[in-house]
């Protein structure tokens, strides 16, 4: 007896399954409504951008520019995720997530891919480049060109160059103007050779550390001064402990914008035109923006309290020079000439 009662037990319950589920219709998936904002949202194809700079810098601005144009021009299909100031990923670890594709864009500087890419240093050469115009015109050239195609071999597209001016020197204790001021100064850089090279010959220790750790670096007095943009000095509150700034504008800084290869290839011919749109058509924006904040910055960092600037004069500035001159054999003979001389051709096109 008990076996039949918990058969009709059984049956019952599917009984009232099947019934409930007629009437709310759960057998029959087909005949759904289609909810046209659900299907969009899986078609949605999501890029993250990682960068370690804040957001109130040429990069940031630029970064979220280009999230806008990018959602603009594709629809909203195509959103572009920004995730600033190294919330991330560092600007040691950033590439290594892009070739995996634990993100799908990032922008270091140009100094950050020379450690794969030994040419890419004639960008970090002292004092070739010395103005907004021939700035402008090397970034957007064909030096530019066949320096992204070089990323290829990273499993990386390479989509374009962004701007954030000139270098200058911020140091703790007194201004750097004399050679003597660099004798076994420890300066922060980047991760390049020819970086290195450079302040080895004007006397200093060069150190590399994260972009990331330079504040604490600098509080704990683990180095002495860094070279660095203005609109980087002022954003970060560098000039809090480095009060004496030297505007040298020795080197450039700039941002190579890429995207892992991979990724890029599975985006339609139709996405990938509306992302180097996007960015062709914010590049004179970038350039203006990045040099209007560098000026900006320079009148805050004039006005704040205890910040003292100085200015190289150009017998000073010659004086660096002559202290660099084999650098660039150094970079001609052992790297790329062919580099060298294009970058020479790009300068003086601008003039």
């Amino acid at each position: 007896m008990m076996k039949y009662f918990f058969t009709g037990v059984i049956l019952t319950v599917v009984i009232l399954i099947s019934f409930i589920g007629y009437r709310q219709n759960v057998m029959n998936i087909a005949t759904l409504p289609f909810d046209d904002e659900q299907n969009g949202l899986k078609e949605q194809i999501i890029i993250h951008f990682s960068h370690v700079v804040a957001e109130n810098t040429p990069k940031g601005l630029a970064a979220t520019k280009f999230a806008e144009l990018v959602k603009e021009k594709t629809n909203g299909r195509v959103i572009v995720q920004v995730y600033p100031n190294g919330i991330l990923y560092n600007d040691e670890n950033e590439l290594e997530a892009l070739q995996n594709n634990d993100i799908q864009m990032i922008a270091p500087t140009f100094s950050k891919m020379t450690t794969y890419l030994p040419s890419w240093q004639v960008l970090d050469l002292p004092f070739i480049i010395e103005t907004d115009e021939q700035l402008q015109q090397v970034l957007t050239g064909p030096l530019k060109d066949q320096l992204l195609d070089q990323l290829d071999t990273l499993n990386i597209k390479g989509l374009h160059f962004w701007s954030n001016g000139f270098k200058q020197i911020a140091a703790n204790d007194s201004p750097i103007i004399q050679l003597s001021d660099f004798q076994n100064l420890r300066i922060r850089v980047m991760d390049s050779d020819m970086i290195h090279r450079q302040f080895s010959l004007l006397g200093a220790t060069p150190i590399t550390t994260t972009f990331g750790d330079v504040f604490y670096e600098i509080e704990n007095k683990s180095i002495q001064a860094q070279e660095n943009t203005l609109s980087n000095l002022y954003s970060k509150g560098f000039h809090q402990y480095e009060k004496h700034i030297t505007l040298s504008n020795h080197g450039i800084m700039g941002y190579a914008i890429m995207m892992n290869e991979t990724f890029w290839n599975s985006l339609d011919p139709d996405i990938q035109q509306h992302i180097t749109d996007a960015l062709e058509e914010m590049s004179d924006w970038q350039f203006e923006t990045s040099t209007k904040m560098n000026e900006a910055s320079l009148q805050e960092l004039a006005q704040t309290e205890g910040v003292a600037i100085h200015s190289l004069t150009a017998a000073e500035k010659h004086i660096w020079k002559g202290a660099l001159t084999q650098i660039y054999d150094t970079y001609k003979h052992e790297i790329n000439d062919s580099y060298y001389q294009l970058l020479i051709e790009q300068v003086k096109l601008s003039n």
